[in-house]
């Protein structure tokens, strides 16, 4: 495989590992999921008790990861859905 060709099969690699992450979601409408205030959701992250990664100077959330903090929560309070029904 010559120089050109490489470098084009590196850039649809690049292109197509793009299109498999998730979007991630601002700190508001990560808040507004919760149910939190969006300092209190920034607040719970930098200590680690959110899921969330800061990118430069801007929080970053995953959806589903924000999902899978709240059934772990759930079911360690021994509830099965939220409202504790």
């Amino acid at each position: 495989m010559n120089r050109v060709s490489a470098s084009n099969e590196t850039s649809r690699n690049r292109v197509k590992h793009k299109m498999d992450c998730e979007t991630l979601i601002d700190p508001q409408p990560a808040a507004d999921l919760l149910g939190i205030h969006v300092t209190t959701l920034k607040a719970m992250a930098a200590k680690g008790g959110i899921p969330g990664m800061k990118i430069g100077n801007r929080w970053k959330f995953r959806a589903s990861a924000l999902d899978e903090w709240i059934r772990r929560q759930l079911q360690s309070s021994g509830c099965s859905r939220p409202g504790g029904e």
